[in-house]
């Protein structure tokens, strides 16, 4: 495994991150916070809107970025990664303020519920009633309900595939390096199980945190994906999550869904958000802005 500079780097940056709080839970998500540097500079958009959805049980935060005032633009609704029990809107506010701007596209991310005290299926519920939500306020929002598209990354991956999966109308699914296979049994895991950065200890405690029922929810266990809509599928070579998103973007084409494919050779897990550090971050946010450009445009 050749470890390139910008990616020891922004390893060198992570292994420096020091949290003294006894609880781990808690530690874990102070550290994933801490590591927002990576992305860069906080990058101006034309407007960063924050709201809250009020459902009769539950309140669920977004961050609209607007990316110009041109009305009916369309839009992503974009899930954080995390491992399902960490990550917020704000983790994630760098990398989202340049795709916007690259893709003049409405970016919408939405602040689920985390396990372990909202498991499964708390989470994704609180994903799909939001991207339904964000659907019927189409013209409130100032965006095209028939020209809308979801997205995430690792954890947010999962959510954004099973979101695709429960509501018409989304043209195309962006995956960047998905967690769809919660038995950690492909090669990659083997190959990569003590990391870099994600290892099979920590990818265990993350699904024993997210659900008991590690079946119902991991995608590649789904034997129904006709109807999906379109899927770009990002992976790393140095990612233990690398082989199982490759199973499911083949699960996908055996469904009859069109998948385009991105491994980046060398990369790590979560380079999608150092971009402020590594290149590729850069260029893996430019080809999904191209990607989704595309696929949106009226």
């Amino acid at each position: 495994m050749e470890i390139l500079p910008q990616v020891q780097e922004a390893l060198t940056y992570i292994k420096s991150v020091k949290v003294s709080i006894g609880d781990k839970l808690q530690a874990s998500r102070v550290s994933y916070e801490r590591l927002i540097p990576l992305a860069g500079q906080q990058d101006a958009v034309f407007a960063v809107e924050d709201r809250s959805i009020i459902f009769p049980d539950r309140k669920i935060n977004i961050r609209i970025y607007r990316p110009s005032n041109h009305k009916a633009l369309p839009a992503l609704v974009y899930f954080h990664g995390g491992g399902f029990f960490k990550g917020s809107i704000e983790s994630h506010d760098r990398p989202l303020r340049q795709l916007a701007n690259l893709s003049g596209v409405v970016i919408i991310s939405v602040d689920y519920r985390l396990a372990p005290e909202y498991p499964f299926p708390h989470g994704l519920n609180d994903c799909i009633d939001t991207t339904a939500w964000i659907m019927n306020h189409a013209t409130e929002l100032g965006i095209n309900s028939h020209r809308m598209a979801v997205a995430g990354d690792s954890a947010g991956g999962t959510l954004a595939t099973a979101v695709a999966g429960k509501l018409d109308k989304i043209l195309c699914q962006v995956l960047i390096y998905p967690a769809t296979d919660s038995s950690l049994a492909t090669p990659s895991w083997s190959e990569f199980a003590d990391g870099p950065v994600l290892t099979l200890k920590s990818a265990v405690e993350l699904w024993e945190y997210y659900t008991e029922d590690k079946i119902k929810a991991a995608p590649i266990f789904n034997d129904d994906l006709s109807g999906m809509p379109d899927a770009f599928i990002i992976t790393a070579e140095y990612d233990p999550l690398r082989d199982e998103a490759g199973a499911y973007a083949k699960k996908l084409r055996d469904a009859n869904v069109e998948v385009t494919e991105k491994v980046y050779p060398k990369m790590i897990h979560g380079f999608f958000q150092m971009g402020g550090v590594i290149d590729q971050g850069r260029e893996a946010i430019a080809n999904v802005a191209g990607y989704i450009r595309y696929k949106l445009a009226a």
